[in-house]
């Protein structure tokens, strides 16, 4: 970045949610933040904590944090209640850094959450210092070494079997994204990247910044995705690269058609790894004249573009090509290589050191079964055809894939488990209208409790973000579960048809609703 702003000093090269920026810009307010946190106490290894959707302020914290050899935590905008507060305590910040929508939900914390005594607001709030006032003080950054395999963010990112999870990257991580960008997307003098990706996301932080800083070209950075808006944007900032993920192909895809389609200067968009209904990419693709970069990703394989395939690849469709930044392969339950064709979990191994993550935050015996037999095993399942390429196929059991997020199945039942009449629940995800899947639960009811659906969707709301939050909700008098083990039978409910389950999103709008509850 440093490099950035002495080649174009004040030259506008970042937009911001409409707000133009420069590299010199950013270069000197995080400096000016770095040395507010050291004179606040903040040091190496660190972590700084900051909850903001796309805005200015969030970069000037992510660099600011990571120049004093500190660690950056961005924090989902969507977490409230319980999930926000487990997140908080496990990562325990030595500052926190919120703008005027997120302030609101450090109200209420328990006794147990580690609020950090430097705590900022972009627009001023109670209990919180003003923005402008942090940066005043005058006082000079400390010049600190930080090395390539220096951790330098946390990601907090959906489990399999229970909270989120810590994902601690190494710097390098964030460099080697911006050259696997240049890359997977042939990057020009001429190119301007469109990112509406989030900065608490490695898809916002690697696609939408470090991609553009470290090929040296203009990007501009959304607050939030906005369907209508998207080619309005994209064409008045001159972009040619876009990175639309999941559900967000299909919004667009959904769009009325118009002459404008292909009205812009877009050539290529990162692709959406089976998270969409099938047909939607190619129909994307042939109707806005946009060459896709299908790839294959995961936060704790160093984020985006780890695994690809390019527009002019032999398997465009495919997912991974081999003998670019990882290797991979596909394994059975006791690690043993799968032939050709045959599905199973997906492994992943660095081709360069520090590009992958160093480790989970607080927990190291996760961190081991992560990284059995010394592949990083994602819990994905997939295949490798007959030319080694890369084929994403799934998600296993028990976690499900919501508005671009990860759910744990688990974490969801665990709070729904804790509301009164709740004997037991089981999640699971069903498919969704625009791709990906919509969260149910199947509750039993405890003996005699008079309970509702609606009562279980406002017990859920107040302690999960909002992409957990149960859609549908289906009462039942058992649960199926295995011989053996007596674990449910997730694939069981999953087969159940929809039709008589609560529909929570139906009541919001009014329309008939069946089954539970009515």
């Amino acid at each position: 970045m440093r490099a950035r702003a002495e080649q174009h000093g004040d030259a506008p090269r970042v937009d911001v949610a409409g707000t133009l920026t420069s590299w010199g810009e950013i270069d000197r307010e995080s400096d000016r933040m770095a040395a507010g946190l050291s004179a606040s106490g903040v040091g190496p290894g660190d972590r700084v904590c900051s909850m903001m959707d796309g805005r200015i302020e969030q970069l000037i914290v992510w660099f600011g944090t990571v120049k004093l050899g500190a660690i950056w935590v961005p924090l989902n905008t969507g977490l409230v209640g319980d999930d926000l507060f487990y997140t908080v305590r496990d990562a325990a910040p030595k500052a926190l850094f919120v703008e005027a929508d997120t302030a609101a939900r450090f109200r209420d914390c328990p006794e147990d959450v580690p609020l950090p005594t430097t705590r900022i607001s972009t627009e001023g709030a109670d209990r919180f210092q003003s923005w402008g006032g942090f940066l005043s003080s005058g006082a000079s950054a400390p010049q600190v070494d930080v090395a390539p395999q220096d951790a330098g963010v946390i990601i907090y990112t959906g489990g399999t079997t229970g909270r989120p999870k810590g994902v601690v990257m190494p710097h390098f991580a964030f460099l080697a994204a911006g050259y696997r960008f240049q890359d997977a997307f042939d990057v020009g003098a001429e190119d301007h990247q469109y990112s509406v990706l989030p900065l608490f996301h490695v898809g916002g932080t690697m696609l939408g910044v470090m991609g553009p800083l470290v090929t040296d070209i203009p990007t501009t950075l959304e607050r939030r995705f906005s369907a209508t808006r998207f080619w309005a944007r994209a064409k008045s900032r001159g972009a040619t690269l876009i990175d639309p993920v999941g559900t967000m192909v299909t919004v667009l895809t959904q769009q009325p058609e118009s002459p404008a389609d292909r009205d812009h200067r877009v050539r290529a968009s990162v692709g959406v790894t089976g998270q969409v209904p099938p047909g939607v990419a190619p129909t994307f693709s042939r109707r806005f004249g946009i060459k896709m970069v299908n790839l294959y990703s995961l936060t704790e394989a160093g984020g985006v573009l780890i695994t690809y395939t390019k527009p002019d690849s032999a398997q465009p469709d495919a997912h991974g090509e081999p003998g670019r930044w990882a290797d991979f392969r596909v394994v059975d339950s006791v690690d043993q290589e799968k032939a050709p064709g045959e599905i199973g979990e997906i492994v992943l191994r660095p081709r360069l050191p520090y590009t992958f993550m160093l480790r989970y935050h607080n927990d190291p015996v996760r961190t081991l079964e992560c990284w059995s037999n010394l592949w990083l095993h994602t819990g994905d399942l997939g295949r490798v055809d007959e030319k080694g390429f890369l084929h994403f196929v799934g998600r296993q059991a028990h976690w499900l894939r919501c508005r671009g997020e990860n759910v744990s199945a688990y974490e969801v039942e665990s709070v729904a488990c804790a509301c009164p009449g709740v004997a037991e629940a089981a999640v699971v995800g069903v498919p969704a209208e625009l791709g990906e899947e919509d969260v149910k639960i199947f509750i039993i009811p405890a003996e005699s409790a008079a309970l509702t659906p609606d009562a279980v969707i406002a017990w859920c709301t107040a302690r999960l973000a909002r992409f957990k939050v149960p859609r549908f909700v289906e009462f039942v008098p058992t649960l199926p579960r295995s011989a053996a083990k007596q674990e449910i039978e997730r694939h069981k409910l999953r087969a159940l048809p929809n039709d008589k389950a609560w529909d929570a999103r139906a009541e919001r709008s009014g329309a008939p609703s069946t089954g539970a509850g009515k």
